[in-house]
């Protein structure tokens, strides 16, 4: 009985190790709300940087025109290939500027005042081409480093989107000017501007107020050559200031709409914002900057309203269950092994979040503190939260006696006592049978030697 008991005692632990493997702790990908304010623009996205979780989306996946921000990655292969870009330099050559005149939709094009002849470092390209859109410098960079040839550096461009997992981007040029091939969706420029945000220099970069080349002063070019950040939501007293946002990048294209992507810190809170295609003009015809309203309305949404939030505490009571064959009551406390904690609204409220438990009414002794007894899941909305691991907040001590008293039942059931009764039947029956043959055969000897007397 002792060697059954441990061997299924094993088992068990098994069972359960098995399957504390096999379901490990979920966290959601992402919780969105959204925000009280209307977003023009076609496609957006806000990403809360602390959590690493995505917490507005609007069209996410939508394919779109990315406009100049596919320059954010013409940036990212310039500074992985370009180990100094400070002293790396390029000298502007006329037929690298030829294309733009014959470019359909002029009023695309932006320019930081670099002429044929003009000597220039990498790093004053690349402040030029982030913070003005430079298409001067953008093209001066793809023939750069796509050793001469701008196909050479598109082609980079894709490989790079597709290393980084964007699978609904084509990149067909480094300028970011007009292709109806030239697609991206909000959610993969994401996926690209946080990998840029790793490289040590991008973020100098992108998110600089404004910039003066080291050579422009002893060229005369000084006033030329001072660029200033196109997202006028970082600089003071404008109508689209908003305390906190540093850079990265705008966009606008005729046939694609204007386009933003933008860092913003305020609190202790940190968000990336990306948006695509938000209209040029207004319903009167007039320009209208309404990318810049859009990032501001849900970059201020979100610093007044989301926050993380403690969704379930760790020492929250779920409930108990009967131990069996335990000392005492026969019950422990369950409780979750972690809490869990989430960005959330502060116009939702958290005890509208479902826990859906999933662990059984009993469970046999002994069971310690910490034990893994159940599962409880969290959903909101219909969007799962968390799975996490319910446990024991309590030990249930084994009774030897309770244990001993619940076995004996069980031992007349046992198997191998019914085993145990066929065998002893067969033995009895044999040993009746043989009994009875060598009684029957000292008989026939008795009688037989009787009988031998009776003749003498």
């Amino acid at each position: 009985m002792l060697r059954r008991f441990v061997t299924g005692l094993i088992a068990a632990v098994t069972a359960v190790t098995a399957l504390v493997f096999a379901f490990p702790d979920m966290k959601a990908d992402a919780l969105t709300f959204s925000p009280n304010c209307k977003v023009t623009s076609d496609a957006a996205i806000l990403y809360n940087a602390d959590v690493d979780a995505i917490v507005y989306e609007k069209n996410a996946d939508k394919k779109e025109l990315p406009a100049e921000l596919a320059q954010i990655m013409t940036a990212v292969i310039v500074l992985e290939e370009c180990e100094d870009i400070a002293n790396t330099k390029m000298t502007a050559e006329q037929e690298m500027f030829d294309e733009f005149k014959k470019y359909e939709y002029p009023s695309d094009l932006r320019y930081a005042n670099i002429k044929a002849g003009d000597e220039l470092s990498v790093e004053d390209l690349l402040y030029a081409m982030m913070l003005t859109s430079s298409c001067e410098a953008s093209t001066m960079l793809s023939i750069k480093f796509g050793s001469g040839s701008q196909s050479n550096f598109v082609e980079k461009m894709n490989k790079k989107a597709e290393a980084l997992g964007m699978t609904n981007t084509r990149f067909t040029n480094a300028t970011g000017l007009y292709s109806a091939r030239q697609v991206s969706t909000a959610k993969d420029m994401l996926a690209l501007l946080k990998y840029a945000m790793s490289l040590p220099r991008f973020e100098r970069i992108a998110c600089t107020a404004s910039y003066v080349p080291p050579t422009a002063e002893a060229r005369g070019k000084t006033k030329n050559w001072t660029w200033e950040h196109s997202n006028l939501m970082m600089f003071p007293d404008n109508d689209y200031t908003c305390t906190g946002v540093t850079g990265i990048k705008t966009g606008t294209l005729a046939e694609g709409g204007r386009a933003i992507a933008v860092k913003a810190s305020r609190d202790g809170s940190n968000y990336l914002f990306i948006s695509l295609n938000a209209p040029i003009n207004n319903e009167k015809g007039k320009s209208e900057f309404f990318h810049l309203e859009d990032a501001k309305n849900v970059l201020e949404w979100a610093f007044k309203h989301l926050g993380f939030k403690e969704i379930l505490a760790q020492d929250m009571e779920l409930g108990e269950v009967t131990v069996n064959n335990a000392e005492g009551d026969g019950h422990v406390l369950l409780k979750p092994a972690k809490g869990f904690s989430c960005v959330w609204s502060d116009t939702f409220d958290p005890n509208t979040v479902q826990k859906i438990p999933d662990w059984p009414n009993q469970v046999d002794a002994p069971v310690q503190a910490g034990d893994v007894l159940g599962k409880l899941t969290l959903k909101y909305s219909g969007e799962t939260l968390a799975v996490l691991d319910v446990v024991a907040a309590t030990n249930a001590r084994r009774s030897f006696w309770k244990y001993n008293l619940s076995e004996i039942p069980g031992f007349f059931k046992s198997k191998y006592l019914n085993a145990t009764w066929i065998v002893a039947t067969i033995i009895t029956v044999i040993y009746i049978a043989l009994c009875i043959v060598f009684r029957v055969r000292y008989n026939k000897i008795k009688k037989a030697r009787q009988e031998a007397k009776i003749k003498k």
